[in-house]
């Protein structure tokens, strides 16, 4: 990635301008939901893709790729070492997912643009955002506020565990963001399913590439 920061933040800016915080999807007509993990080895990154069935959870299709890392990780421009990798995956699925859950804050971002928003704003899809810690913002009540706005919400899946936070990437509501991840929880698992699956899958890959 060769752009300075600067472009970068501009680029954040205007994604973050395109957000949509209203619902483009009714619950029940979510069918296929897309997920994607990116790990590294070196400069490689390693990102797996799947859809998998909403109410299953039965892959339907997957991806991977192996690539090299567009850039270093930087606090807050996570969306430009992961995105273009995750974008490739996308576009190479044959089917097309009506929500995309992202491992990485959607507008809880202080330019409101992480991960899940750059994703979400790119392909026009109603995204949700994960993430394991806070990037900015206040707790309060279990909303995350950021500039006096809540910008998302800590969910608890699992006894003992920390908590991870919920925000919107684009095209969903909070409250139908933290419901629908809500859901996508199954014990043991801390991550909602979908996001669980691709982590495996990415998992197995370096696994085997290592290997090799």
């Amino acid at each position: 990635m060769k752009f300075g920061f600067d472009k970068l933040k501009s680029m954040q800016a205007e994604a973050a301008k395109q957000f949509k915080g209203e619902d483009a999807i009714d619950i029940k007509n979510i069918k296929k939901i897309a997920s994607f993990d990116v790990t590294y080895d070196g400069e490689k990154a390693v990102c797996a893709g799947v859809i998998v069935d909403a109410e299953t959870y039965e892959i339907i299709e997957e991806k991977q790729i192996v690539t090299k890392v567009p850039m270093t990780y930087v606090p807050g421009f996570l969306a430009f070492r992961e995105g273009p990798v995750i974008l490739q995956v996308y576009y190479d699925f044959e089917y097309e997912p009506d929500l995309l859950i992202i491992g990485g804050h959607g507008i809880a971002h202080p330019r409101k643009c992480g991960l899940a928003t750059y994703i979400g704003v790119e392909l026009v899809k109603p995204t949700i955002g994960i993430a394991k810690s806070l990037l900015e913002g206040e707790m309060k009540d279990g909303d995350i506020i950021l500039s006096g706005e809540i910008v998302g919400r800590e969910v608890k899946t699992r006894e003992h565990a920390k908590p991870i936070y919920v925000s919107q990437g684009n095209m969903i509501s909070l409250g139908v963001a933290v419901e629908l991840i809500k859901k996508m929880i199954l014990p043991p698992h801390k991550m909602p399913e979908p996001l669980h699956i691709a982590h495996k899958l990415a998992s197995k890959k370096l696994k085997e590439m290592r290997e090799k």
